[in-house]
């Protein structure tokens, strides 16, 4: 700002500070620097999506604005997701991630982040509406469980799931080389019902546990 001042005849003056270190009307800076294009106002509102594994199968997305995410320095800890919701999407959260186990997040989504899975163990931490009626959530998960969803076999989330009798022809899932499949949802045969089989190995995230055992 020092420098605008000093290109701009009509940059609002000092209101405290020092000729070092100046202090200026933030109002008044904000209304000079949009009169000139300088920068513009955010004409919507970052918005986040989870889509979270029903215990039935299938899956269902919850929408999140203005979404937060607080990652733990290391796999002891646990990680924070917060943002602005509606009363149905947090009641379905809720819901999904009520059970003794927590809830199963697929995939969540954020504006210049990457994109996380947490194969159990989600869960509502804190609902809070606040005084102009929004509503308020944060979700909270145990950092060790948290991992990049990819289909890669290191590192990251993988939803391996064995199944019990052999793939018939018309199973359109992604075959794995531990004998695992990768569910897609227009699998007649799969679909989104079959479970993860995975496991934590220390220094290599989540691996699908029969990769393990070879």
């Amino acid at each position: 700002m020092v420098q605008w001042r000093r290109r701009c005849d009509d940059f609002p003056a000092p209101v405290g500070g020092t000729g070092v270190h100046p202090e200026f009307d933030r109002a008044a800076v904000l209304a000079r620097l949009l009169a000139h294009g300088k920068i513009e106002v955010a004409t919507r509102t970052p918005t986040g999506a989870l889509l979270m594994a029903r215990p039935g199968g299938g899956t269902r997305t919850v929408r999140l604005d203005d979404p937060c995410l607080t990652l733990a320095e290391d796999a002891s800890g646990e990680d924070r997701l917060s943002g602005w919701s509606t009363d149905a999407d947090v009641d379905t959260l809720a819901a999904l991630t009520g059970g003794g186990s927590g809830g199963t997040l697929r995939r969540l989504t954020m504006p210049g982040g990457a994109v996380w899975a947490v194969p159990g163990g989600v869960r509502v931490l804190d609902r809070l509406r606040t005084g102009a009626g929004g509503l308020h959530v944060t979700l909270a998960w145990s950092a060790g469980l948290r991992g990049a969803a990819s289909p890669r076999p290191t590192g990251g989330v993988i939803r391996h799931a064995l199944p019990y009798t052999v793939p018939r022809e018309a199973c359109a899932c992604r075959r794995q080389e531990c004998g695992g499949l990768v569910p897609v949802g227009w699998c007649v045969e799969h679909g989104d019902t079959a479970g993860p089989a995975m496991e934590r190995h220390p220094g290599q995230g989540l691996r699908c546990a029969a990769l393990s055992a070879g």
